[in-house]
C-alpha cells in the first residue's frame, strides 16, 4: 500500500491502519481500486465502508475505533468504553461502547450502540473520539454502584481531567429531566467538598469502606515534617496520633524506593506516631478484615 498510495498510508498511519470508503474516494482511489485491494487480502472490510489496510491483529482500540468511523459523523465512544479509554478507575473492561445522533445509520457488529436527540461535548484520547471526562462520568452513574463511581471521580481529579465544578457544570447543562444516573452522580459528588483526591484506586476503596464503617475520617493532607522532609501519609489520625498506609504492588519495585520507604516510616514514627500498612491486594480481596483490623488500631 505504501508505494500505491502514499496519501493514503499517511492518513491509515494517524488512525490505527482503519479508513473509511469516504476518505479513500476523496484521495482519488476509486471503487475498483478497492475491490481489487479486497480480493487480493492486502485490505480487511470491517464494516460496511470501513477498512483495515494492512493485516495486523486488531486490538480493543482498533475494534471501537472501526465502530466509531462505521456510523458516521458526531459518533463517539462513549459510556463504559470511554471510561476506560481514558484510564478511570473503576472498570478494567469494556465493550466496545459507542453513541450517536438519531439520524445517523450503522450498527457495527459487536458494538453496543446508544444513540441519543441530546447534544453532548465531545473530546479526543489516543486519537479517538470520546465524550468528555464529565459527560462520561454522568453516562456510566446508571452502569455503576456508588463506590465504582466515586473511584471513577477520584482517578479524574487525581488526573486534574477535571473538577468538581466542571462536574456540577454538566449535570446543569447535559443532566436534564430524564437522564439517568442524575441522582447517583449528585450523592457521590456530594461527598466531596472539594478536588482533593486519594493517590491511588486502592486508597480510594479503603476510604469508602471506612466511611462505610462509620470510623473516624481521616485526613488526607496532613503534612509531617519527619526528620525536617515533608512527608503526607495516606490516612491520619490527630488526634489518635495514628496513620495508615497503603501500599500497591509496585511500593518496593526496587532497593532504593525499599530504603526510602523503610526510612519514611521510621521518621514519622519518630514523631510518636504509630502507624500500619496494608497491601493494595488485601484491601481489594479481603476489605472488612482490613476494617476490622484499623478499627482495633484506633480503639474506636
Amino acid at each position: 500500500m505504501g508505494l500505491k498510495y502514499p496519501e493514503l498510508l499517511r492518513l491509515a498511519e494517524k488512525q490505527r491502519f482503519l479508513v473509511t470508503r469516504s476518505q479513500i474516494l476523496d484521495l482519488g482511489i476509486d471503487q475498483k481500486a478497492i475491490e481489487h485491494e479486497l480480493d487480493v487480502g492486502r485490505w480487511v472490510q470491517l464494516h460496511v465502508g470501513v477498512y483495515q489496510v494492512d493485516r495486523r491483529p486488531r486490538d480493543w482500540e482498533s475494534r471501537l475505533l472501526a465502530a466509531v468511523f462505521a456510523c458516521g459523523p458526531e459518533t463517539v465512544c462513549s459510556h463504559r468504553a470511554a471510561l476506560r479509554l481514558w484510564g478511570l478507575d473503576g472498570i478494567t473492561n469494556a465493550p466496545v461502547e459507542i453513541s450517536m445522533p438519531f439520524g445517523n445509520l450503522g450498527f457495527p457488529e459487536g458494538a453496543l450502540v446508544h444513540r441519543t436527540r441530546r447534544e453532548f461535548a465531545v473530546s479526543t484520547s489516543r486519537g479517538i473520539p470520546v465524550t468528555t471526562i464529565e459527560r462520561t462520568l454522568l453516562d456510566c452513574a446508571a452502569m455503576l454502584s456508588d463506590r465504582l463511581l466515586g473511584k471513577a471521580l477520584d482517578s479524574a481529579l487525581r488526573k486534574r481531567l477535571t473538577t468538581i465544578e466542571a462536574m456540577y457544570e454538566c449535570l446543569r447543562r447535559e443532566g436534564g429531566r430524564g437522564v439517568k444516573g442524575t441522582k447517583r452522580l449528585r450523592r457521590v459528588l456530594a461527598q466531596r467538598m472539594y478536588d482533593q483526591s486519594t493517590d491511588s484506586g486502592a486508597e480510594f476503596d479503603l476510604l469508602y469502606f471506612m466511611r462505610l464503617a462509620d470510623l473516624p475520617e481521616p485526613e488526607l493532607d496532613h503534612v509531617l515534617f519527619p526528620r525536617g522532609r515533608r512527608r503526607i501519609p495516606d490516612f491520619f489520625w490527630p488526634a489518635f496520633g495514628k496513620a495508615v498506609e497503603v501500599d500497591g504492588v509496585d511500593a518496593h519495585s526496587s532497593a532504593d524506593r525499599l530504603d526510602d520507604d523503610l526510612e519514611r516510616q521510621n521518621a514519622i514514627m519518630d514523631l510518636g506516631i504509630e502507624i500500619r500498612r496494608y497491601s493494595a491486594r488485601r484491601v481489594r480481596r479481603d476489605p472488612q478484615g482490613v476494617i476490622a483490623d484499623i478499627r482495633r488500631f484506633l480503639a474506636v
